[in-house]
């Protein structure tokens, strides 16, 4: 073998053993009154749902009661708890959308007001979803927004989960 191969053949070895280098995610964010965003029918029950445009044409599907409220995204939600870590649940207005740079959000990260009885929301969560091209979506987990670097905690599992994470197949992370 040539030098030159050999140096070749070393430099293209060293390319294939460095790791890919990630795919650069970028945040966009929005704002929501969900109160004066489209209503759903009333059916007599006493929990509201209120529809919002959302980015990208993911839909925010609001959910409040008496005690608590929750945020859906898309048409193909699926139903299930916010976190095992608090009973009652309040959703904030902001919704920080995060996914590759200059393409669509693949995760919305939502922080919440938490707590174990209602009038008493001491805790703050923020919940992490995966948003699915099919328009379903779900929980990939929840960071105690308490902590220090919640944020970037909150953005790493989203980055790290989302492209792949498997709705009612995966678990979920809580810390």
């Amino acid at each position: 073998m040539t030098i030159a191969r050999l140096a070749l053949a070393i430099g293209f070895a060293t390319v294939l053993a460095l790791p890919l280098r990630a795919e650069q995610w970028a945040s966009s964010y929005t704002t929501h009154d969900y109160a004066k965003c489209r209503k759903d029918k009333d059916n007599g029950d006493p929990v509201l749902i209120h529809r919002c445009a959302g980015k990208a044409g993911i839909s925010v599907i609001w959910t409040a009661g008496d005690d608590s409220s929750a945020v859906e995204f898309g048409a193909k939600a699926l139903q299930e708890t916010i976190s095992d870590k608090a009973s009652f649940f309040e959703a904030g207005r902001t919704i920080e959308w995060r996914g590759p740079k200059g393409g669509r959000p693949q995760a919305a990260i939502l922080r919440y007001a938490t707590g174990a009885r209602v009038g008493k929301l001491d805790g703050s969560r923020l919940v992490i979803y995966r948003l699915a091209l099919d328009g379903s979506s779900c929980i990939i987990g929840s960071v105690n927004a308490r902590k220090p670097d919640a944020n970037a905690a909150a953005r790493r599992l989203a980055e790290e989960k989302a492209p792949g994470f498997r709705c009612g197949q995966d678990t979920r992370s809580e810390d």
